[in-house]
């Protein structure tokens, strides 16, 4: 049973192609029946599953998930402060979400490159108000032309020093997240639970130290933000592959 990453697991960071062994992969589990869920923090385009079908991954029905696919689980369409690239404000938007700068329901974040100290000092001023605060997702950094960049997860570390803040975490790692991932493998497998799940993704600290916790097996694949698994814990870590590549070889 397999927990599968996308970006820098099956797409590669530099230009959004398939990874090399990633369409043979899932085709792979499909012809097998291995049940599988793709797990993604994508935060910016509603239609990714179908990009990825386009782009040739077979993704068959009820093994799929992204931040978006929860987050009316934690606010319902309402008037909401968020912070994010253009393409996720948008995506809000058609969620039903009303933006509101001056008395949301609630505070998201997402992934920016050009957030500026005013955006940081606004969301200081709504947390200190007490305004509910819902991180999309919790990855420590993404990469964009070869450049490494801060994610949700750090931006919120920042929030909570400066002020003390709690909020809901919708995509990966939270627990929430993964047990709707593992709900979807049980529709594949009704015996499906985290000990028999094997999570392949290319963040370490964002996506495999809490699935190592929750009993997951983890795979370090270093075809994307990390390229070597020096001054990792690999205690932590039950493989490391160059890329999905190699672990298509051990299966076949």
């Amino acid at each position: 049973m397999l927990f599968l990453d996308v970006q820098g697991t099956l797409l590669s960071d530099e230009d959004k192609s398939l990874i090399k062994g990633a369409k043979e992969l899932v085709a792979q589990l499909n012809l097998r029946n291995i049940p599988y869920v793709i797990i993604t923090n994508n935060t910016k385009n509603l239609s990714l599953l179908s990009d990825l079908k386009r782009k040739g991954l077979e993704i068959k029905e009820n093994a799929y998930l992204d931040p978006f696919c929860l987050l009316q689980d934690f606010i319902k369409p309402s008037k909401i402060a968020a912070y994010g690239a253009k393409a996720f404000l948008q995506s809000l938007e058609s969620l039903g979400y009303e933006l509101d700068y001056k008395l949301p329901e609630a505070l998201l974040i997402a992934s920016y490159d050009n957030f500026s100290f005013a955006d940081f000092a606004s969301m200081i001023e709504f947390a200190n108000s007490g305004t509910k605060i819902i991180a999309m997702h919790e990855t420590s950094i993404y990469k964009k032309n070869d450049r490494s960049y801060p994610g949700v997860g750090s931006i919120m570390a920042m929030l909570h020093y400066a002020t003390n803040c709690k909020y809901e975490v919708v995509g990966k790692p939270s627990k929430t997240f993964y047990e709707k991932a593992l709900s979807l493998l049980k529709k594949q497998d009704k015996n499906a639970s985290f000990s028999e799940v094997l999570i392949i993704s290319d963040d370490f600290k964002g996506d495999l130290l809490r699935a190592k916790d929750l009993g997951m097996k983890t795979a370090l694949v270093l075809s994307g933000k990390i390229k070597s698994a020096v001054n990792l814990d690999i205690s932590k870590l039950d493989f490391v592959y160059d890329s999905v590549e190699d672990y298509l070889k051990e299966i076949l």
